[in-house]
């Protein structure tokens, strides 16, 4: 953020280029939000399904960690989907910040999936993994709708001058946003689940929410970066 405001302030920039680095710094915080919660499928989600799901396939357990490859399945299946929808709409295509805010409610929607499956987990029952399936699935078109996008926006939104450190600013993004996912993981042995899945849900859908009323004034100072 600091370096951000020296760029905005002190980098000799023109006014549009510093709304765009203005569009930098939000894309930056919905991206740290973003994989907070979508990083956990390695430790809390990773735990509710060794500890809270039912793996048991015709007498044989299936190991907890290879219901994380779900996501990359889906990846593999819905990355040309998207990006056929997204060449499909061409000028029509929703703004950045709107696709970003798409991201951050998926993956909310998944985490009131989880906070529901965890309401069924009382009294050491074990639930369906469909419950992950879903819950994976909706993280993964959130992912499709914020990483990849936000990836090729921070080039064409950077000053020319500055490219190479916007890079450097968006994937601190994502190394803020495991930083986070850590410390949230670590409350699974003291809070309810619901509670702490439901908390996680609120967090990422608000700011998601957040950004749709904000996308217009946001699309503004982007300029003509689509």
């Amino acid at each position: 953020a600091v370096f951000l405001g020296y760029v905005a302030f002190f980098g000799r920039l023109t006014p549009a280029e510093r709304g765009r680095v203005g569009v930098i710094a939000v894309c930056f915080l919905a991206s740290a939000v973003f994989w907070s919660g979508f990083e956990q499928a390695g430790s809390s989600m990773n735990l509710f399904a060794e500890r809270l799901t039912d793996r048991g396939i015709l007498g044989w357990e299936m190991p907890a960690s290879w219901l994380q490859s779900v996501n990359a399945l889906f990846i593999i299946l819905l990355a040309p989907v998207f990006s056929a929808v997204w060449l499909y709409l061409g000028s029509r295509s929703p703004s950045i910040p709107v696709k970003f805010a798409y991201g951050l409610v998926q993956l909310g929607l998944g985490f009131l999936v989880m906070a529901w499956a965890s309401m069924y987990t009382g009294n050491g029952n074990l639930v369906n993994p469909s419950w992950l399936v879903v819950t994976y699935f909706l993280h993964t078109t959130g992912e499709l709708c914020l990483s990849p996008v936000g990836l090729s926006s921070i080039t064409k939104l950077s000053p020319p001058r500055f490219v190479g450190q916007m890079m450097g600013i968006w994937f601190m993004g994502s190394a803020l946003g495991n930083l986070i996912a850590g410390r949230v993981a670590g409350f699974i042995e003291t809070l309810p689940l619901p509670q702490l899945f439901g908390s996680v849900a609120l967090f990422a859908g608000g700011f998601g929410l957040l950004l749709l009323v904000f996308a217009r004034p946001i699309r503004t100072m982007a300029g003509d970066v689509r």
